[in-house]
């Protein structure tokens, strides 16, 4: 749900302003609003408050402090063992009462006991690695070549190429040959062996004084040539082999040493140094607010939200601390303001993974003032990812493996999300799959596991989907009609909230629309005879009024809307579709092992319901996400355009 938030305004002598700032970045609840805009524009009658000369000085200076510093900790491994949170509230804390002065001679004093060696040990690690990648690709390279360069005796009279051939084009050495001598005045041999099936290794030898021209032609042919780093460019190939071995054997432990004494260096100034990060961080953060608050020739003007459940607690911290010299008033907050409000939501555990989710997908939070559907997208993507799926066995293996990453990667708040979304889609799978008696595509009753029970009719349970086709139609698109009924009402809801008239009466004339169509087919189909009229009349009631909402306010739009509608409610056959198509795989795959031999069928149907499991994983995923996300959330969804980000420290504990 939305958390309700108020707004309000704090207002005192200027002289109090810099204690004032910093108590709000304190108790790290107000979300500042930057008032720059309005004060240009002329609707309040404020100036902007400025970054004075010394302030301005200090904030580059501290800004620079704290690139440098960045780039020591990046270069820096974080330690092994866990950061002590009590010994860094202890630094930042002393750290944050010096002065601006004092506290730039401790950081430039620490930075340049650590800057230079940090750096110098970083690029050695970086150079290292690199040498190392680049070594480990050309071993290779030399190694198949190498057998043939000891053939080769050279002078400095004479320089050689190394090439690599694919031995489907080794007839073209010949045309090759013929291009040098002609280049070289036949002061050129080739020689060359085939290093496996696949290439063929090639060494040309010419004189250097046609070393420019040789060069140019090989480029231009786009011959792979064997190019060596620099250091044994002018060494002889089985020489360079040697030498890179040699190299390659002894960078290891050198690399190793390096990264020890980064190590040392993490586990003796991470500390120190993340602390400092964090007062310059929230040193800065103060200074770059001052210009998003407002003055007037005596005093300052603070305006920002809050949760509605700090306001009291705000109140006593300002009384506290300055008494009658600086007030704060709750202003309300009328529907042009909606747009405005920072947006924060609060919902229970198991809603959060579909809330976060919905705003991804919807490009942020929904707006102030209007519904927040987190909870309607917890149930709605389950039960569309299980009808589709809805087989016992697969549901089942997908909860196994969601539950063992999430007991796995307990810290990893990534995986945590994930799971959480999809703990409950894969065990709407296996209940849609007692639903549909499916067992990896097996229909379990036909297997006498257990027995049908009949409802109404024909129809019974579990209900066999591949057999009958029209039920699961029905019950795709009953679910479409429900959504999309919902999300029309819940537009209404959120246009009328936000005195969108016009939007209001068009969604809810189209909600009109679906529910008098409801009223007719109920009436034609389940009422008796003597009321039956009663009800079609009050069906085509309620869907004439419908019409004239969706065309009276919104005219041509409104029709466009209206066949959009049913374009989107059909939509939700891709249920029916996409889930038939999967138990139709599955069932597939049964058929086929089970005319093989027991052994190879085993392992037949192993390796295709394990690819299928993949399948059905991803497929529905994609289906339900976009069921809710467009045809459903595009009926109600207005995005927020600020997100609830309170003025608070990094470091520090509150109001220590």
């Amino acid at each position: 749900m939305l958390v309700p938030m108020a707004k309000v305004e704090l207002i005192g002598p200027k002289n109090r302003f810099f204690d004032v700032l910093s108590l709000l970045h304190e108790e790290g609840t107000l979300h500042i609003e930057d008032l720059t805009k309005k004060i240009q524009a002329g609707d309040v009658p404020l100036e902007q408050m400025e970054v004075v000369e010394n302030q301005a000085v200090e904030l580059e200076r501290m800004e620079d402090l704290l690139l440098r510093l960045r780039s020591i900790l990046k270069a820096l491994n974080l330690p092994a063992t866990k950061i002590d949170e009590a010994s860094r509230q202890k630094q930042y804390l002393e750290l944050w009462k010096l002065d601006s002065k004092e506290l730039a001679a401790q950081v430039t004093d620490t930075i340049e006991q650590v800057e230079d060696k940090t750096s110098s040990l970083a690029q050695a690690q970086a150079s290292m690695e690199s040498e190392l990648a680049l070594l480990a690709r050309y071993e290779p390279i030399l190694h198949k070549i190498q057998p043939l360069a000891k053939q080769i005796v050279t002078t400095g009279a004479f320089d050689s190429v190394a090439l690599l051939v694919e031995r489907k084009y080794k007839g073209a050495l010949e045309e090759l040959k013929k291009e040098l001598d002609d280049l070289t005045k036949s002061q050129c041999e080739i020689v060359s062996t085939d290093v496996d099936e696949d290439t063929t290794a090639v060494i040309v030898v010419f004189s250097r004084k046609y070393s420019d021209p040789v060069h140019k032609f090989l480029a231009m042919e786009n011959v792979n040539q064997v190019r060596l780093p620099s250091e044994f460019q002018d060494v002889p190939f089985d020489v360079a082999y040697d030498q890179l071995k040699d190299r390659k054997t002894d960078l290891p432990a050198r690399l190793e040493q390096v990264r020890q004494e980064l190590d040392d260096m993490s586990a003796k100034w991470y500390l120190r140094l993340s602390s400092i990060r964090d007062v310059l961080v929230d040193k800065i953060d103060e200074v770059r607010a001052i210009p998003k608050f407002g003055q007037t020739e005596y005093a300052f003007i603070v305006t920002g939200w809050l949760p509605v459940s700090d306001v009291k607690a705000l109140r006593g911290l300002v009384y506290d601390s300055f008494k009658d010299d600086v007030i704060i008033n709750q202003l309300e907050i009328g529907e042009h303001d909606f747009e405005e409000t920072p947006v924060a939501l609060k919902n229970a555990k198991w809603v959060e993974p579909s809330a976060w989710v919905m705003g991804y997908l919807m490009g942020g939070k929904p707006q102030y003032g209007t519904v927040d559907p987190s909870m309607v997208w917890a149930i709605s993507f389950p039960l569309i990812f299980g009808m589709i799926v809805g087989d016992i066995g697969y549901g089942a293996i997908m909860l196994a493996i969601i539950l063992w990453m999430r007991f796995k990667f307990k810290d990893n708040e990534g995986v945590q999300l994930a799971t959480g979304l999809f703990g409950p889609a894969a065990t709407a799978a296996i209940i849609f799959g007692f639903f549909y008696g499916e067992f990896f595509g097996g229909i379990l009753w036909e297997a006498e596991v257990i027995k049908t029970i009949p409802l109404f009719g024909d129809f019974v349970l579990p209900y066999n989907r591949e057999h009958s086709v029209v039920p699961l139609m029905v019950m795709a698109l009953g679910l479409g009609v429900v959504q999309m009924v919902f999300g029309l009402i819940l537009g209404a809801v959120n246009a009328f909230k936000t005195k969108h008239m016009k939007h209001a009466y068009v969604k809810s004339g189209l909600a009109s629309l679906i529910l008098g169509g409801i009223i007719l087919g109920v009436s034609a189909y389940l009422l008796g005879a003597g009321i039956k009229p009663v009800g079609q009349m009050i069906g085509g009631a309620v869907m004439v009024v419908g019409v004239y909402g969706v065309l009276r306010y919104g005219g041509v739009m409104g029709a466009v809307e209206t066949l959009e509608l049913v374009s989107h409610t059909a939509s939700y056959i891709r249920i029916m579709a996409v889930g038939l198509s999967d138990a139709i795989f599955a069932t597939a795959i049964n058929t086929m092992a089970e005319s093989m031999p027991f052994l190879v069928g085993v392992f037949v149907a192993v390796l295709f319901h394990a690819l299928h499991l993949v399948l059905a994983a991803f497929t529905p995923t994609v289906h339900a996400l976009r069921l809710n996300f467009y045809e459903f959330g595009q009926k109600y969804y207005e995005t927020s355009k600020e997100e609830y980000k309170p003025f608070h420290k990094t470091g520090g504990e509150k109001s220590a």
